[in-house]
Order: structure tokens, then sequence, then C-alpha cells
């Protein structure tokens, strides 16, 4: 057995590893440590990967080592997705402000290949090729968007695969230091309920996701049920359903334009 350290241990709680850009989110992920999981859980077109990029795109300006995974979308369609959340232009709309702002295009991928950022979007992606890329570039946050698609190691069915990625990833973090951000669909039984905001179990195919994540985020937006309510119209919830690091909390952002923001934020 290890004996407590003190003054590492004080040092340790003394630095601010992950903040997201949103103050009130903030507030819930102040003390979140390294080697850990957070996980964002939605239904499909809630928003998952668009929050991811806005958190990602904070830690860049944080001027944190960030890894992008993505066996869904190819390198091109992760730069337009990138561009557009960083200057709050609408994602449709790409082609068209082209035309017109090419050049600050241009200035933002700069921006972007001065940072240490990297992107894979490596189809039959395996946990053994993010661990040896981990290894390789000890980066400080990892981003897998989303766990249901990564090449899953062998066993009986795919909930027992997906389990056995999950213990992977979290050895992983553990050894490395490095935090994952987890993206993951939810079940179609959120559809089924009256009160449609997602809860712990909903968490597709994997129990352990669950049990191994620090913290689990899941995002909803009335608007996507209910498209004749103004009131809610460009809001969404962000809901902690848990939280090792602080409250269980409901955090209300802005969405619009398929792009998160501070509710107070009137620059967007």
């Amino acid at each position: 057995m290890n004996k407590i350290n003190t003054e590492e241990l004080l040092k340790k709680n003394d630095e601010i590893n992950f903040s997201t850009g949103f103050e009130d989110i903030d507030e819930c992920v102040l003390n979140v440590d390294k080697g850990s999981i957070i996980t964002i859980g939605a239904r499909p077109a809630m928003g998952k990967t668009s929050l991811a990029f806005s958190i990602l795109n904070h830690l860049l300006e944080e001027n944190k080592k960030v890894f992008y995974f993505s066996p869904s979308n190819t390198i091109k369609m992760i730069e337009k997705l990138l561009i557009t959340n960083k200057l709050g232009i609408d994602f449709f709309q790409f082609e068209k402000e082209l035309k017109s702002k090419g050049n600050l295009f241009k200035k933002t991928l700069e921006y972007y290949s001065d940072k240490e950022f990297y992107i894979s979007d490596k189809t039959n992606l395996t946990v053994e090729d993010i661990e040896k890329e981990i290894k390789e570039n000890i980066p400080d946050v990892v981003f897998i968007d989303y766990i249901q698609l990564l090449k899953m190691p062998k066993a009986p069915n795919f909930t027992d695969s997906i389990n056995l990625a999950v213990q992977e990833l979290k050895r992983i973090a553990q050894e490395t230091g490095v935090i994952f951000v987890i993206l993951t669909q939810l079940s179609r039984g959120v559809e089924e309920r009256g009160d449609k905001r997602p809860l712990l179990y909903d968490i597709r195919n994997s129990s352990l996701l669950e049990e191994l994540s620090d913290v689990v985020m899941m995002i909803y937006r009335e608007s996507y049920y209910n498209f004749d309510d103004e009131t809610n119209k460009n809001l969404a919830e962000i809901i902690f359903r848990k939280n090792n690091f602080g409250p269980l909390s409901v955090i209300m952002l802005r969405f619009e334009k398929g792009r998160f923001s501070n509710v107070n934020d009137t620059t967007f």
C-alpha cells in the first residue's frame, strides 16, 4: 500500500485540469481530475457533437493538447463542424458563407494547425489504436465520437464488447492521466416515456459506461419534441445524472444554429 502524500494531494486539487467554457457547467466539473471519464449522452440530433466541439474549442483556447477520434465523420466534415462551431455559423450555410468569408475560414483552419490538435477519422478504430496514439503523443483530453462506433473486442454479444472497451478505456485513463470525453447514443426507450429527459439507464448497450464514468451529462431540448414551444425554442438542458466531482444540476444553455452558448451570451 502507498502512504498518503498530503502535499501532492493538495497540489493536485489546486490544479484545474478541465474546463468547458460554459460558466455553469464549469462550476460542476471544477474538480475533475486527470484520468477521469466524462460521458455525454443524448438521442440522435440532440447536439452531442456540437457540445463536444464547443468544449473542444475552449480547451484549445486554454492551450490543451486534444485528440478527436471520430469513426463516424470524415476529416473534411470535422473541419466544417469545427469552423462553423467556432465562428457561430449555421453548419447548413457553410457553402454559402464560404463564398463571402473564405479568408476567415482559411485563418480559422490555420488557427487549428497552430494548436496541439489531432483528428482521426479512421474506420474500424480499436481501443488498441487509441491507446497507441495516446502513449505516443500524451494528450490532455481525448474525445471519442461516439463509443458504439468503435471496433469492439470479441465477446459473446455487443453489450459485453462495449463493456470490455469501456474497461480498457478506464485503464488507459488511469495509467496515462488523460481525460476522456466519450459520446454515447441513448436507447429508443427515451422516446416511449411521457417525460423524455434521459436517465442513466438509457445509456445504450453498456452498464459499465454508467458505472465507470466520473461524470455523465445528458442533453435534452424540449423544442426537439415540441416544435411549437416558443418559450424553449433556443434552449437546451444539460442534465448531470452522475457527478463524482460536484452537484447533480440542470444547466441551461442556448442552442442556436446548431451551436451551444451560455444563456447570457449576447455576442452570439
